[in-house]
């Protein structure tokens, strides 16, 4: 059972943020690694630098760390509440922070699986990811924009300001 917390701690505040650049990274850069995948497992040669996909290796595998490293903290230190609102949004904001879990953690197994072992199904597993966490960051952020400029609370100042 997870714990429950007045607010989040400066490590899940950093670990949180720290997870967005470094996937934002990966999102800016993917294309390139899609070539060099392609080219290393019996494709067309690349015109891209093959030192991009140990970049895209290093920086999934740190997401991974980082992505297990704040699910640890959430499961001892707990998440705040959610605000009081309607049972379906709480559903959704639930579904949508559960997905972004699953999705980044379970994209970059799929990735570090098929680049060293299993190309096939684990690159079209990976490559699959990458819309699904399009549309589960979109709902993220609406949803914060949402308690911010709709339901104007302070939910946003959760993932800003240490608690206590």
């Amino acid at each position: 059972m997870t714990a429950v917390s007045s607010g989040y701690s400066f490590r899940q505040i950093a670990l949180h943020w720290l997870v967005f650049v470094l996937v934002a990274y990966q999102w800016f850069t993917g294309d390139r690694m899609t070539d060099l995948f392609r080219a290393a497992h019996g494709g067309p040669p690349a015109a891209v630098n093959p030192g991009w996909a140990t970049i895209h290796v290093v920086v999934g595998a740190a997401v991974l760390l980082l992505m297990v490293w704040r699910l640890g903290i959430r499961r001892s230190r707990g998440a705040p509440p959610q605000p009081e609102q309607h049972p379906a949004l709480q559903w959704l904001a639930s579904a949508v922070h559960v997905g972004l879990y699953l999705d980044l953690i379970g994209g970059a197994l799929a990735g570090l699986v098929a680049w060293f072992w299993l190309p096939g199904v684990a690159g079209l597993h990976h490559l699959m990811m990458r819309p699904v966490l399009l549309v589960l960051v979109a709902l993220h952020l609406v949803g914060a924009l949402w308690h911010r400029f709709v339901v104007k609370d302070d939910i946003m100042t959760r993932m800003i300001r240490p608690a206590r």
